[in-house]
């Protein structure tokens, strides 16, 4: 029995080893560029990715991911939050999806957690699914998140400062990974948001505990120099 638990346990570490990205697949796209390197990131980021179902994914975002010492907080607001040791009340935080559903977010990218986060419901339904921007003429705002206008007269939403560079993250993530276009004004907004909040640890710590989950990585997370390499996404 001894030895088949070890053989058994051998196997699993060594799925979970090819699964997430290592630093020899990130040294293996060094030269690539632009489609080249979105096919090959898009190979690396959906290797041995696992669906949990929404449900699942939302109980281990507010269980665990995202719950510290029993609390949750909103990505939106400043200091939203709520007790919670799994799903809470969705008149009150709800899931959303940094990537709209309306907008391409269906089927296993719909429970991917690379770009679900917590936030207060009636924030949630703000945000809808505008594009995200720099608001110049603002239509609602609270003390950290704004919707409105862009420059161009465009609706569109404005998140955090602290949140910028993980939604713009994760919104590059997502394109590669679903094969989704970004358009041309929101994708010049999110390479700002990119460079105005880099990575962290607690991005980084998330990160890690969502591959836990679901076993693929986002890159853009461990290596964010990749976003440079892309001209188009």
């Amino acid at each position: 029995m001894k030895v088949v638990f070890v053989f058994t346990l051998l196997a699993i570490l060594s799925t979970s080893l090819q699964a997430n990205v290592t630093k020899a697949d990130l040294e293996s796209v060094r030269s690539l560029r632009d489609g080249s390197l979105k096919n090959e990131l898009r190979r690396l980021m959906a290797r041995g990715q696992r669906s949990m179902g929404y449900k699942q994914a939302k109980i281990a975002m507010f269980s665990k991911i995202d719950n510290e010492d029993g609390e949750v907080c909103g990505v939106y607001s400043r200091a939203f939050c709520v007790r919670t040791k799994s799903i809470p009340n969705n008149s009150t935080m709800n899931t959303e999806h940094t990537w709209p559903q309306s907008k391409g977010a269906v089927g296993i990218a719909k429970s991917d957690l690379h770009h679900l986060y917590p936030t207060k419901s009636s924030i949630n339904s703000t945000r809808s699914n505008y594009p995200f921007c720099n608001v110049s003429r603002v239509k609602w705002e609270n003390e950290v998140s704004k919707m409105g206008y862009d420059s161009r007269g465009t609706q569109c939403f404005e998140v955090p400062d602290f949140h910028k560079g993980n939604v713009a993250r994760a919104m590059f993530y997502f394109s590669v990974r679903y094969n989704h276009g970004i358009s041309s004004d929101e994708e010049r907004v999110l390479r700002q948001w990119n460079d105005l909040d880099p990575v962290d640890s607690e991005e980084l710590a998330r990160q890690k505990a969502i591959e836990n989950h679901q076993n693929n990585t986002n890159v853009f997370v461990i290596d964010p120099g990749l976003i440079d390499q892309i001209d188009n996404f």
